[in-house]
């Protein structure tokens, strides 16, 4: 048996980070593309555009780089501080994943 769990960081109730936000950036990522990414997790534009900048503004962190488009066309790439949120989020998680399932192991006697 295996516990699951789900962590989220919180700033005067709201959610400011979640697993969410997390696929969205490495979406963003790997697309270079706010829109793109969106589309990928079956999101509208609006949607994720509005969960970045309501971290940026809870966290007070920069989150991505924007290049409007044009005839080039725009896109866009993730900040220091965003790929260290997203690695720092993803050890967080790996490492209560462990100490989780070491408890519940503990407590209820089962593996």
């Amino acid at each position: 048996m295996k516990i699951r769990f789900k962590i989220w960081l919180e700033e005067n109730g709201g959610v400011a980070f979640a697993e969410g936000r997390k696929m969205l950036l490495e979406s963003v990522d790997r697309l270079g593309s706010i829109n793109a990414a969106a589309k990928e997790l079956g999101m509208s534009y609006r949607a994720a555009w509005g969960k970045i900048k309501a971290t940026e503004k809870v966290l007070g962190l920069k989150l991505l780089e924007v290049v409007t488009g044009g005839k080039g066309g725009g896109g866009a790439t993730l900040t220091k501080d965003a790929r260290e949120l997203v690695a720092k989020y993803k050890k967080y998680n790996v490492r209560m994943d462990v100490l989780m399932q070491k408890e519940f192991e503990r407590i209820f006697g089962k593996k």
